[in-house]
């Protein structure tokens, strides 16, 4: 799916101008999958105003002892953003996740 590119939660910027100076692209337009889950992973519950319900918190994951819990709350946040999750796996040193929209 494309979409917004995003750096540092700011919409990437790369302006073009034709030869009049106006401008004529600005936003970077790309896949999003990847960003998306990131995002998702990341967020805490209300962290979103739009959508409240959107969001994993993985940091409360650091000392937590229940991989499958982790694993079910990823897959279930990822449905909710209309994803096609085929699997998540959550290793000692990274969560690999193949899906598609």
């Amino acid at each position: 799916m494309n979409g917004i590119q995003m750096i540092d939660y700011s919409p990437a910027v790369s302006v073009k101008r034709d030869e009049d100076g106006r401008i004529t692209q600005g936003l970077v337009v790309g896949d999003i999958l990847a960003q998306n889950q990131a995002l998702i992973l990341q967020l805490y519950h209300g962290e979103n105003k739009e959508y409240p319900a959107v969001g994993c918190g993985i940091e409360g994951m650091l000392l937590d002892q229940d991989p499958l819990y982790w694993r079910t709350i990823i897959k279930e946040q990822l449905e909710m953003d209309n994803q096609q999750v085929e699997s998540v796996k959550i290793t000692t040193t990274s969560i690999k996740i193949k899906s598609k929209y």
